[in-house]
């Protein structure tokens, strides 16, 4: 929100309590005080409205990392699985050596 909203809210205000307290006028506490209620409930709402376009922004974000994400591993070629090509023919190799050994 612009500094300038601000202080002229605040002057505004402290020129009506000035003139409540010196009895210029007779308007409630409440009508006095609404140029700083108004404020806060403008800079209330102004912030709830950023915070869930932060969380929008954050979220789009991630979808588009996970989209990266499976994009870069469906482009890599396929590894084949080693427990079925080296680690059986390493275990059958080591197996034949121990038993050349013990004849």
């Amino acid at each position: 929100m612009n500094n300038f909203y601000i202080a002229f809210a605040v002057y505004l205000n402290l020129i009506f309590v000035a003139a409540k307290l010196w009895g210029r006028i007779e308007w409630s506490w409440a009508w006095v005080m609404t140029p700083l209620i108004v404020m806060t409930m403008i800079g209330v709402i102004v912030t709830a409205g950023q915070s869930a376009q932060k969380k929008h922004v954050k979220n789009n974000i991630l979808n588009n990392l996970q989209s990266l994400k499976d994009l870069i591993d469906s482009s890599k070629p396929a590894r084949p699985d080693r427990a079925s090509d080296g680690s059986a023919q390493t275990n059958d190799s080591a197996r034949s050596h121990k038993g050349e050994g013990r004849h």
